[in-house]
């Protein structure tokens, strides 16, 4: 960690940690180096793993490149031979059933793979703060101080008070929960290995062999390693001792109070068991049986399964309850699943934002107000209607009723009026626990789950507007530009809550100056937004009113460059900001949503150039 040189008057300098995280593992004054660390590790990760799966896929092609030469084949033909219609017709769905297990499973091998990584960082971090901040504290008040007598001399120290106890819990629980995922990884390769040794032996006759052998999914693979019904077992006991962990790392005294490596290694962790558990209760549940994906199929009319050694499964036919098949676009209510975790998440993250808020006001000695009051409660609402919504959702006959718009819409855009107050109050207040005057994130759970209830809510009020206007296509780059005014309005609420904080002390000369002060910083920001609002906005208009009415080629290729002008203008424009607004010394330097809001502006501007490149691109073929 970068510090101040010791010869240095510290007093006068505002920064204490230069580096990525400052001792006790949380995000210091560099968060754009925090950041872009991570990122690279995680692109390199995906890199290797990438090469992993190419090597693997091609092991799987020659061992069945040998199998061809075997005598399976004339066997098998032979048995399809004596097959009637009716057999075949079953087997075929039973095949499909299968096929989409297969599937699931190396799906949840990944997320227990993430889950054993974040375990371990919690591991990692949990130790990193015991020999960085909890020991040598001990040692400086009691030199004989013990590791069974730690806690109980650190009660007289500035730290928390249930600090070192909450980092022996997060201690404990990564070290289980990392054991728990290496043995499911485990058994998720043994089941793996059997399915695809069993793919291997039939796959000579191009995917046919299936009709004549289906394994049951509890028998052929994973039944004698890892149940389905033991691994939902497995993930909610991981999620439960995780959720403890980030319940109590994360809280006001807890090591993970504000953001930093150990808060979203516990939360990450948690969402990921919890994601198992949900991907096991809908199979079990059979939530999305009408909806199952099927392989397509190819010139001969046979199909072809999907690859279980990493390859992705295309999908292109649905079968329907009835065992036809139908394309997309006649399936009008997909959305059972789709729903069910967005209640689920929704519920969850309301959770995480009553109790955070709750656990904010019990360490503060003030009366609470009002707006900390609605924090607090409102929250524990939407939560509630989320549970029930969610049980609902979990049988086809009660969904029916949670799908239609007089319920489901109309409880959907009340949870999103509740969700945007709470934002608002939560980021815009004076009395906010969530961040401080400029921004910068004080307790991490409040902020982070209120965007997440917030985001979630808009999803799922979008889905039932979708439905209600019968909307099938969409004009996503139409959808961008619109998100561009949204995140600019975010950065502009940012940059004006902190001008409001810090006018007092700036001049005029501070921004009438080419000085780059804070004060001349955070007025480039609101700047920023507002240009960047307004000329997203001008084009987001311009290409509705394109869509009602019909105008010549030459006007619609005019419309395409004069697009591609702007999104290199917001490109430039952004980055300009993110050097200024996030650098050191700017107002957006630390975690925030200026911080993130001016990363996602940057971003999302990048991405709008690759479409407008392509609509132009589009536009000259038809000529």
């Amino acid at each position: 960690m970068l510090r101040p040189r010791e010869d240095e008057n510290i007093e006068d300098n505002p920064y204490y940690s230069l580096a990525a995280v400052d001792s006790m593992g949380n995000v210091g004054d560099n968060a754009n180096l925090y950041y872009t660390s991570w990122i690279s590790l995680g692109l390199a990760t995906a890199l290797v793993y990438q090469i992993l799966g190419d090597v693997v896929q091609q092991k799987a092609r020659f061992q069945r490149e040998r199998l061809k030469e075997s005598d399976v084949a004339g066997d098998v033909e032979a048995m399809l031979a004596s097959l009637t219609f009716f057999q075949l017709e079953t087997n075929r769905e039973s095949r499909a059933t299968w096929y989409q297990s297969v599937y699931r499973l190396r799906i949840r091998t990944g997320i227990w793979s993430a889950t054993l990584m974040t375990t371990l960082l919690i591991l990692i971090s949990s130790l990193h703060i015991w020999n960085e901040v909890l020991v040598p504290t001990a040692v400086r008040m009691k030199e004989s101080a013990k590791f069974q007598d730690l806690c109980s001399t650190l009660v007289d120290s500035s730290l928390p008070h249930t600090l070192c106890e909450r980092t022996s819990f997060s201690l404990l629980s990564g070290l289980v929960a990392a054991l728990l995922s290496f043995g499911a990884i485990v058994m998720h390769l043994l089941a793996r290995r059997d399915a695809a040794q069993f793919m291997n032996k039939l796959h000579d006759v191009n995917a046919r062999a299936p009709s004549l052998i289906i394994p049951n999914e509890s028998e052929s693979f994973g039944g004698n390693f890892l149940p389905l019904k033991s691994e939902f077992l497995l993930a909610v006991v991981l999620s439960n001792l995780l959720g403890l962990n980030a319940v109590f790392a994360t809280g006001v005294q807890g090591p993970a109070a504000t953001v930093g490596n150990l808060y979203y290694a516990s939360w990450i962790s948690f969402l990921l068991c919890l994601r198992i558990s949900l991907g096991c209760l809908e199979q079990l549940c059979n939530i999305d049986e009408d909806t199952l994906e099927q392989s397509p199929q190819n010139n001969d009319g046979r199909y072809e399964p999907p690859s279980i050694d990493g390859s992705e499964m295309t999908n292109s036919l649905r079968v329907n309850a009835q065992g036809s098949y139908a394309s997309n676009t006649d399936l009008m209510d997909n959305e059972r699943a789709n729903r069910t975790r967005r209640y689920f998440v929704m519920g969850i993250s309301s959770t995480v934002c009553s109790a955070s808020a709750y656990d904010a006001a019990m360490s503060q000695e003030s009366e609470l107000d009002m707006a900390q009051r609605y924090v607090i409660f409102a929250p524990s609402l939407v939560a509630a209607v989320c549970a029930c919504q969610f049980l609902l959702c979990l049988q086809q006959q009660t969904y029916r009723i949670v799908s239609q718009l007089w319920l489901g819409g109309l409880i959907s855009i009340f949870m999103v009026a509740i969700c945007m107050a709470t934002l608002i109050i939560t980021m815009h207040t004076e009395s906010s626990w969530a961040v401080n005057a400029i921004g910068e994130v004080q307790v991490a759970n409040l902020y982070y789950f209120v965007w997440a209830s917030m985001l979630t809510a808009g999803l799922q009020m979008a889905s039932y507007v979708e439905k209600y206007l019968q909307l099938k296509s969409k004009d996503y780059t139409t959808v961008i530009w619109i998100a561009v005014v949204k995140v600019c309005f975010v950065i502009l609420g940012a940059g004006y809550h902190i001008w409001h904080n810090i006018a007092g002390t700036c001049t005029l000369d501070d921004i009438r100056s080419w000085t780059v002060t804070f004060c001349s910083r955070t007025v480039l920001a609101i700047v920023v937004s507002f240009t960047g609002m307004i000329a997203s906005a001008l084009i987001a208009v311009m290409r509705v009113i394109f869509t009602m009415r019909t105008f010549t080629k030459a006007i619609i290729r005019l419309r395409a460059h004069l697009e591609m002008i702007v999104s290199l203008f917001l490109v430039l424009l952004f980055a300009a900001a993110l050097a200024l607004i996030t650098g050191i010394g700017g107002p957006g330097e630390s975690v925030g949503d200026l911080f993130y809001g001016t990363w996602l502006a940057f971003l999302i501007a990048i991405v709008l150039v690759q479409s407008c490149f392509d609509e132009i691109r589009q536009v000259d073929e038809v000529e």
